[in-house]
């Protein structure tokens, strides 16, 4: 990887750390003003089936745009401009359409809600106030699309920043006093300030839209498909962690709100990385395929992936093993108490086994994408969905708790993402990647796993405060992953070492 890459990741990843970190803020402060309680379950399952749900889908028009409007700069930036009229215009008018159907249905009372009679109105009101979003999501998504062709790779990293920074500071200010109906509200309604982190970058590339419809452009065919099939392939977690949360609901009160916290912890710190470098690189294997050759293109990814998996290895063993300290040292207080922890813990600690799979399952997506080729990444993450479904059902029989179906969902997501990388590489798999490297990797994570497991239940105790947990978990995770580092460089020169005299 160039040293350019290098940089821009770095100061993507940074940027989507502040932002990231300033949501599990939000989140955190949201936890502890609202708890786990029914009411939360409610605004919980309404959030996943409309801002969620928007979000996602919108992420994935973005990438479906991205190519085209690369192409399109190809040609100059007024026809990048033009393309970009046409696009933005029918997906928010289709956009539009969807929020009326949506509120309609609000109104008739036809939005499906699980909960009893007495609740479903509440649900209904919260997903008709959150189904409001939806036109300014899709754009603010193509808009970032746009300027990530143009080369602002930092856009996507602090796109939510003046938006959790509002939030937090209304939840300190008011948190005790809000009810969370009137969140409900702020949420939906803080979304224009994410559109208006857009704005300096439409004054600095002089875009101004103008509103266009030409339902005969030769590129929209390939930009429905692309984001029809990406919608699904980008939100395969979304879906896995909807079907979770669906099964686990029966399991008790706050369930529902153990899942959403612990995603909201797990999905930060796993897209971090993962998000920064598909940011950056996205683009870039946009035109290299273009001029590569195709085994040379499959290796250039393959490298990028591989050493993305020995970074995730090791951080999904520390995160696993310290999921409920982590949970309780950063949301426990308030109506958030030492239950909903335990509970929320065992959930983000499942969820993490599967960093690795997630992020195979992301940037190989993104490869074939880069490649024109949809169909691959489709068949592999419906078969994930599937799967997880298939397992989930087992699962509810055998052993029904919402830790079993978190952990059934990283194993089929691993799964998924193993044979992804296996089909993209096809012949090259054993001379691209470096087994012995990936073998001492996942060895060594499990032995750090283990390892941090015992001293944990030595070190670590329910009767620990806060700073204490900090003060032994980053301790152990800190000399575990030094253990580790120096035992994986030892191992990988010692195998240079077996190369060498092999060649000689």
């Amino acid at each position: 990887m160039k040293k350019s890459a290098l940089r821009a990741i770095s100061w993507v990843a940074l940027l989507t750390l502040i932002a990231k970190g300033l949501g599990m803020v939000r989140d955190i402060l949201q936890a502890r003003a609202f708890g786990t309680t029914a009411e939360v379950d409610l605004f919980t399952a309404a959030n996943n089936c409309t801002i969620y749900l928007f979000t996602t889908a919108a992420y994935a028009l973005c990438l479906a745009a991205i190519p085209i409007f690369a192409q399109s700069l190809a040609q100059g930036k007024k026809q990048a401009f033009h393309t970009a009229d046409n696009i933005l215009s029918i997906t928010v008018l289709a956009g539009v359409l969807v929020m009326a159907l949506m509120l309609l249905a609000g109104i008739a009372g036809l939005l499906p809600a699980q909960q009893a009679a007495a609740s479903s109105h509440a649900f209904r009101w919260y997903a008709s106030v959150m189904a409001l979003t939806l036109p300014l999501i899709v754009a603010t998504y193509l808009l970032m699309a746009l300027f990530q062709a143009m080369g602002h790779y930092s856009l996507q990293g602090s796109l939510s920043l003046l938006y959790n920074i509002v939030l937090c500071g209304l939840l300190l200010a008011f948190g005790a006093q809000m009810s969370v109906a009137v969140f409900a509200v702020l949420t939906s309604a803080a979304w224009v300030l994410q559109l208006a982190m857009v704005l300096p970058f439409l004054f600095r590339e002089h875009y101004r839209f103008h509103f266009h419809l030409d339902f005969r452009a030769d590129y929209l065919k390939l930009y429905v498909r692309t984001a029809i099939v990406t919608a699904f392939t980008t939100a395969i977690f979304l879906f896995c962690y909807l079907l979770d949360t669906h099964m686990a609901a029966p399991f008790g009160e706050g369930v529902t709100s153990a899942f959403y916290y612990a995603d909201k912890l797990f999905t930060p710190v796993t897209t971090t990385l993962i998000y920064s470098i598909g940011a950056v690189m996205f683009p870039k294997w946009s035109e290299q395929y273009a001029t590569m050759e195709d085994t040379d293109y499959r290796a250039y990814v393959g490298g990028v992936v591989e050493n993305t998996i020995l970074i995730l290895l090791p951080l999904s063993a520390l995160f696993s093993v310290f999921g409920v300290p982590i949970i309780r040292v950063l949301f426990e207080g308030g109506s958030f108490t030492a239950d909903s922890s335990a509970l929320t813990g065992m959930v983000f600690a499942r969820y993490a086994l599967g960093m690795a799979g997630f992020a195979l399952l992301d940037l190989l997506a993104k490869a074939y994408y880069a490649m024109q080729d949809t169909r691959t990444p489709l068949a592999i993450n419906a078969g994930v969905l599937l799967g997880n479904l298939l397992l989930n059902l087992l699962l509810c029989h055998v052993h029904p708790t919402p830790g079993a179906l978190a952990a059934g969902t990283s194993l089929i997501m691993s799964c998924g993402g193993a044979a992804l990388l296996f089909l993209f590489l096809r012949k090259q798999v054993f001379t691209v990647l470096h087994p012995i490297r990936l073998i001492c990797g996942g060895i060594l994570s499990v032995l750090l796993y283990v390892g941090l497991d015992i001293a944990a239940g030595i070190f670590v105790g329910l009767a620990d405060s806060k700073i204490m947990l900090v003060i032994k978990c980053g301790a152990l995770g800190a000399v575990g992953l030094a253990i580790y580092l120096l035992l994986m460089g030892r191992m990988l020169k010692k195998h240079k070492g077996v190369q060498a005299n092999a060649e000689k």
